[in-house]
C-alpha cells in the first residue's frame, strides 16, 4: 500500500501532532472560518502562528494548494479533534518541508500532483516552516 493510501485510511487527531503542525492547522481552520465570517483571515492565522509573516506564508501555501488540489479542499472544524485528510497531508507536507526531506515529499504527492506542482508545494512549505519555527 502506498504512503498516500495509509494516510487516507487514518484518522489522526489533531492533539497528536507536534506542536508546529498542530499549530499550521489550527492556523488555517481559524483563517477559513474568518473568511467565511466576513473577519481578516490573516489576523486569524496570525493570533495562532505569532506573526503576520507566518500568518502570510501560510495564506500562500493555501493559495498554491487551492491551485494545485484535484478536489475542494477538506477541513475540519477549528473545534474537530480529528484531522481531515486534507489537513493531515498538510501537517505532514509542512513536517517534511521543515526536515528538509524532499524525496520524502515527492513520495507523499507524487500519486496526486505532477512534479512542477510539487516543488512550488516544497518551496512554499519550507518557507512556512522557516517562519513558523523562527
Amino acid at each position: 500500500m502506498n504512503m498516500l493510501i495509509e494516510m487516507l485510511a487514518a484518522r489522526p487527531r489533531l492533539q497528536d501532532l507536534h506542536e508546529s503542525p498542530a499549530r499550521i492547522v489550527s492556523a488555517l481552520r481559524l483563517s477559513i472560518v474568518a473568511r467565511r465570517t466576513r473577519q481578516c483571515p490573516l489576523g486569524a492565522a496570525a493570533a495562532r502562528l505569532g506573526s503576520r509573516r507566518a500568518a502570510a506564508h501560510l495564506h500562500l501555501l493555501m493559495e498554491e494548494i487551492g491551485t494545485a488540489w484535484p478536489e475542494p479542499f477538506c477541513v475540519s472544524p477549528p473545534c474537530c479533534a480529528f484531522l481531515s485528510h486534507d489537513e493531515a497531508l498538510v501537517a505532514r507536507m509542512f513536517a517534511l518541508a521543515s526536515e528538509g526531506d524532499r524525496p520524502g515529499f515527492d513520495r507523499l504527492l507524487s500519486d496526486l500532483l505532477p512534479d512542477h506542482v510539487r516543488e512550488r508545494l516544497y518551496l512554499s512549505s519550507n518557507v512556512l516552516s522557516m517562519v513558523v519555527q523562527v
